[in-house]
């Protein structure tokens, strides 16, 4: 396994930099591959490919470009039969690679488990845009489609001219293309292609999601495949069982010195004096980096880094702003924890329309019962369990980072910004980090190396200790929701009204680089995604704020639909009951959207769903209560319907989820293998957002700074079973993406279901044990 320089150059000559990249690969393992398997837990890079294309230090050639209308672009064919897609989409976890490689597999007539895989690279892959919001297989599925399938029509076209036959007496199958009707006239890729590059131009316009790739290619029938639509193996999957596996945390680059920032214990503190006169007798130590409020320590040795920066500051983070060799001003202008919610109300910003027809005014006045409800959602953070964790090499005139973000080419252009170096002259070379999800601190942590390395004129490591990563990654904000609604005598709905105060979801602004003044990144407005798909006669749905609050926010998992479909799904939840209707069938009265109705409908076949209003007639006392609770989703056509059943230990408050059905409908499923466990994760993930997470502060900054203070879920607290079904699993139907939708009905789901054990409505999360004891006892 290689890159397109080793292994699909042209035979006329490699560059000097092909052959340093094939001494490198050879070395390293393949380093840059994230799907092969390692042999050593740490990868050495070369230290001649530590700046890449230009060569020596201070070189200020540009690095390589990608033109994503060549199909070497997207494809290589080796010599050995083996053959490289090269993606910009990275992996996350989620497995969405394997399945852009299993669409090139069916594309190309080649055997998957000879097919390797190039992620993120800049000088390597072709902007696809970032890894986020379910997009990988729906957007950069079609063009890696479209490349393998104008890939194929170039090797019939090549095996024509060897055979010297039309492209219509020939057939391409398992990595090699014979003659009909004579199979032993055959050749492989390999041998067709011969060790050249394949650079045969197949056009493309457009940019990253809306890349269109060879647009006039032929694709093959759908009815034909044999490997899209089969769970595959995952290829990363042995090495990381067994811990071969080489994440960015266990890279190393040669001549390469170790850095840690020091926070202040402000968030927005003032740098005011810097003593470094106790920092000298520590091992290793090199020097201290301050740039206006950035403030870091650099050392030989990682403990070296790590002792420095404690006794620069990392103490402040626990004591005050005066205790420490690092002097900062003091700052208390945050709001605590439980004034964050005014502030939301109150923050400026404009307002979104999400529905509005008919007159609920009059709808609520002439109503038999209304109803009111606030649900309230905290901040959140990413809590990514492995730290997070940058490499950077900055010379004068270029710049290299080894980084696991899930925006590498984005985060070229950032880091070209922070460092005003031309776009060409940064590479971002990708390797999937332990903890990587998400707009965790990866993007923040490489502007610290680039920062660091600037300073000290080596390469610079830096990974962030646990108080860095929950006190100063960005963070999902808290949402503020009321709820109002009628029914009339006969149990109908006849208003429905959902206003939402929501701060902004897409902060992309990088912290070190407002700390030294030259700010990266911008704060973008944006509500996330919000969903309304009822029929109710009268309604009105809006969104309000999206402006700052207090700290960098940027999006989690479902950034925004979580915490509104909470509060939707629940207070639906609670109409029901009202009305003494049973939840499923309240629900399907008021949609219209038949793949709403067929994942409601298919989950609660897998379930065994029996017709029931909530909480009637169940058994109201004893220590444990159990109930079910349902809910659904609609994020970006993915819909998504939830049932779990979940036991309430009435002496403690604590919630134990028991059983949960997933019906899933995203279209067309890749790997269906792949799918459920992308669910499960999802299910599992919002489990731990739903009954544990909660980012608390002072007036200073973020207490909740490790794992006893942020807890997550446990092992032990996994459901027993988690049962999916894939509905409308067919060609006929586009792939939609699974990555996000199955976190969104989670919350409400849970509180659904404790209400129907116990009568008791939960309306802000996270349920705690005491929060849910403290409900129960008033009740």
């Amino acid at each position: 396994m290689s890159t397109r320089r080793d292994r699909v150059a042209d035979t006329s000559g490699l560059s000097d930099f092909g052959a340093e990249r094939r001494r490198f690969l050879k070395n390293s393992g393949g380093l840059v591959l994230a799907f092969s398997l390692f042999g050593p837990a740490v990868a050495l890079a070369d230290e001649r490919s530590a700046r890449a294309a230009g060569g020596a230090p201070g070189s200020t050639a540009p690095f390589p470009s990608v033109d994503p209308a060549n199909l070497d672009a997207w494809l290589a064919i080796h010599p050995d039969n083996t053959a490289t897609l090269f993606t910009g989409k990275v992996e996350q976890g989620n497995g969405s690679p394997n399945a852009l490689l299993q669409i090139a597999a069916e594309e190309l007539d080649f055997p998957f488990e000879r097919f390797h895989l190039v992620m993120g690279t800049t000088t390597e892959t072709v902007d696809q845009g970032p890894s986020y919001g379910s997009m990988a297989v729906r957007y950069a599925g079609p063009q890696v489609r479209h490349a393998a399938a104008a890939g194929r029509q170039v090797l019939l076209d090549m095996a024509s001219k060897h055979f010297g036959v039309p492209v219509d007496r020939l057939m391409a199958q398992n990595g090699r293309i014979a003659m009909n009707g004579s199979p032993k006239r055959a050749i492989t890729y390999g041998e067709l292609v011969d060790g050249k590059r394949l650079d045969v131009t197949i056009g493309a316009s457009g940019k990253r999601f809306d890349m269109k790739v060879a647009p006039d290619v032929k694709l093959k029938d759908p009815s034909k495949y044999t490997v899209v639509g089969k769970s595959v193996l995952r290829k990363d999957i042995p090495g990381k069982v067994t811990g071969e596996f080489t994440y960015l945390q266990d890279v190393k680059v040669p001549g390469m010195l170790h850095g840690r920032v020091v926070r202040p214990y402000g968030i927005e503190s003032k740098l005011l004096n810097v003593d470094e006169s106790g920092l000298k007798d520590i091992p290793g130590f090199v020097q201290v980096v301050r740039e206006r409020n950035f403030l870091g320590v650099v050392a030989e040795t990682e403990w070296g880094a790590i002792q420095a920066a404690q006794k620069l500051g990392s103490k402040l983070m626990r004591r005050g702003p005066t205790d420490g060799l690092a002097k900062w001003s003091d700052w208390q202008g945050l709001a605590a924890t439980d004034e964050v919610w005014n502030v939301v109300r109150k923050a400026p910003g404009k307002d979104m329309v999400v529905a509005s027809h008919g007159d609920v005014d009059k709808g609520l006045k002439g109503a038999q019962r209304t109803f009111k409800a606030t649900y309230l959602t905290p901040f959140q953070t990413h809590g990514s369990i492995g730290p997070e964790c940058a490499i950077a090499d900055v010379g004068k005139k270029q710049a290299v980072f080894w980084a696991g973000t899930q925006m590498p080419h984005q985060a070229r252009r950032d880091m070209a910004q922070l460092l005003h170096l031309p776009v060409e002259n940064v590479e971002v070379k990708w390797i999937e980090a332990s903890g990587q999800y998400g707009r965790n601190g990866l993007e923040h942590v490489m502007a610290d190396a680039a920062i660091m390395s600037r300073a000290a004129g080596r390469p610079v490591r830096v990974q962030w200790m646990r108080w860095d990563s929950h006190g100063w990654d960005p963070k999902e904000p808290p949402i503020a929701q009321d709820l109002e609604a009628a029914l009339d005598a006969h149990g109908n709905v006849t208003a429905w009204r959902h206003h939402m105060w929501i701060p902004t979801l897409s902060d992309t602004r990088l912290l070190a680089s407002e700390l030294i003044g030259k700010p990266v990144g911008k704060e973008n407005l944006g509500h996330g995604a919000i969903g309304y798909e009822y029929t109710f006669a009268n309604a009105d749905v809006a969104c309000h704020g999206e402006s700052r609050v207090g700290v960098i926010t940027a999006w989690m998992r479902a950034p925004g639909q979580f915490e509104t479909t909470f509060a939707m799904e629940s207070f639906i939840d609670e109409l029901a009951a009202a009305a003494k209707q049973d939840p499923l069938e309240f629900r399907l009265k008021y949609l219209k959207d038949q793949r709403a109705i067929g994942v409601l409908k298919a989950a609660a076949k897998q379930y065994g769903w029996q017709s029931r209003p909530a909480f009637q007639h169940r058994q109201k006392s004893g220590a444990k209560a159990t109930g079910r609770g349902i809910a659904w989703v609609n994020r970006d056509d993915t819909r998504v319907a939830t049932i779990a059943d979940v036991e309430v230990d009435r002496r403690t408050g604590a919630i134990r989820v028991i059983r949960v059905v997933v019906a899933h409908d995203c279209g067309m499923v890749i790997s269906p293998d792949g799918m459920r466990n992308q669910i499960e994760g999802n299910v599992i993930q919002s489990m731990s957002r739903t009954l544990h997470e909660e980012v608390t502060f002072d007036h200073a900054h973020v207490t909740s700074r490790d794992w006893a203070s942020y807890p997550i879920l446990t092992f032990n607290e996994i459901p027993d079973t988690i049962e999916t079904v894939l509905v409308n699993d067919s060609p006929d139907y586009p792939s939609t993406g699974g990555g996000e939708p199955s976190t969104c009905p989670t919350a409400a789901v849970i509180s659904n279901a404790v209400y129907d054990a116990t009568g008791v409505r939960l309306r802000q999360t996270p349920f705690r044990p005491e929060r849910v004891k403290a409900a129960l006892s008033r009740a």
